[in-house]
C-alpha cells in the first residue's frame, strides 16, 4: 500500500542534486510512457522495482525514501531500460548516480555495496553456469532445479573472513 506524501518530507532540490550526477543530466526527458518497466526483467518479477516509478519518485523530491531503499539494489544493470527508452533517460546512470549518492550521504555503508557486488559477480557466475548447461544439454528432460543445484554446488563462496 503506498502511504501518503507530505510535502515537508520532500526535497524540491533532490533532482536537480541528481541531475548532476554523471550521466544524469538526462532524467528531465522522461514523459512516463512506462517503457523501461516494461522492459525491466527485474520488474517482471519483483514488484518493488519499477525504473518509472523510481523516476517520479525523483521529480518529486522522495529523497530519503529513495535512497534507503532496497529497490535501488535489485538492478541487474542489464541496460534493457536504457536501450528502450524512447527519450535516452538512460535510467542505468541514474541508478548508479542514486547509489553513489545513498553511499556519500551515509545511507549505505561501503562494506554493504562491496557485498552487494560481491553477490552480483555470483549472480553472474552462476548465470554463466547455468546457460552454458542450458545450451549444450539435451532439449527434452533437463531438470532446471537439478541443474541449478549442480552449478550452485560448483560456486565457490567467499568465506567470512574474506568479506
Amino acid at each position: 500500500m503506498d502511504k501518503t506524501l507530505h510535502i515537508q518530507d520532500l526535497d524540491p532540490l533532490f533532482k536537480e542534486e541528481l541531475a548532476r550526477e554523471p550521466g544524469c543530466q538526462h532524467l528531465y526527458r522522461c514523459f512516463a510512457c512506462g517503457v523501461c518497466t516494461a522492459t525491466c526483467p527485474v520488474a517482471e518479477i519483483e514488484p518493488e522495482f519499477s525504473p518509472s516509478r523510481i523516476i517520479r519518485q525523483i521529480l518529486y523530491g522522495m529523497k530519503e525514501g529513495l535512497l534507503t531503499s532496497p529497490a535501488l539494489w535489485h538492478c541487474a544493470r542489464c541496460a534493457r531500460c536504457s536501450f528502450s527508452c524512447p527519450q535516452d533517460v538512460r535510467f542505468l546512470d541514474i541508478v548508479q548516480g542514486l547509489r553513489h549518492l545513498a553511499v556519500r550521504e551515509g545511507l549505505v555503508s561501503e562494506s554493504r555495496v562491496a557485498r552487494l557486488a560481491q553477490g552480483e559477480k555470483l549472480l553472474q557466475e552462476l548465470r554463466r553456469r547455468l546457460v552454458s548447461t542450458l545450451v549444450t544439454a539435451p532439449e527434452d528432460g533437463l531438470d532446471l532445479k537439478a541443474e541449478l543445484s549442480r552449478a550452485l554446488d560448483g560456486l565457490e563462496l567467499p568465506s567470512p573472513e574474506e568479506e
